[in-house]
C-alpha cells in the first residue's frame, strides 16, 4: 500500500486506518528483506514427505510481520546440494505456498 500525504491528511494522521496503513507499509520492507536473507543465506525446495524420508527437524518461527509462522528445515551441504536451490523470490514463495515448509543451508555445512 502506497501511503501519500493526502492519505494522511485526510484520514489524520493519528487515526487508527493510518497508523494500520503505516504498519502494514512497515511490514512489506520486512517482508521483502526477510525473502532476500532466505535466498542470501541458500535455501532450497522441500517437502514435508522430504523431512520424514531425510529425518530432518522442522522448525517455526513466528515474525509479528508475518500472519503465519515460518516453517523451515536445516540441511547440511550434502542434502542442500540435492534439492532444487532457488534463484529468484517468486520460485521461493511459490515452493513454500506449495510445500509449506522450505530448505536453509545450515551455517555449519562447507560451502556449497
Amino acid at each position: 500500500m502506497i501511503i501519500t500525504k493526502e492519505f494522511l491528511d485526510n484520514a489524520g494522521r493519528r487515526s487508527a486506518l493510518a497508523r494500520k496503513a503505516l504498519v502494514q507499509a512497515g511490514d512489506q520492507h520486512r517482508n521483502e528483506a526477510l525473502k532476500k536473507f532466505l535466498l542470501s543465506v541458500g535455501s532450497c525446495e522441500i517437502t514435508m514427505n522430504d523431512l520424514e524420508v531425510l529425518g530432518l527437524r522442522a522448525y517455526e518461527k513466528k515474525y509479528c510481520f508475518m500472519a503465519e509462522p515460518l516453517i523451515y528445515a536445516l540441511l547440511d551441504a550434502e542434502t542442500f546440494k540435492r534439492c532444487k536451490r532457488f534463484d529468484d523470490i517468486i520460485d521461493l514463495q511459490a515452493a513454500y505456498a506449495r510445500n509449506g515448509v522450505i530448505g536453509i543451508l545450515a551455517r555449519s555445512a562447507v560451502n556449497v
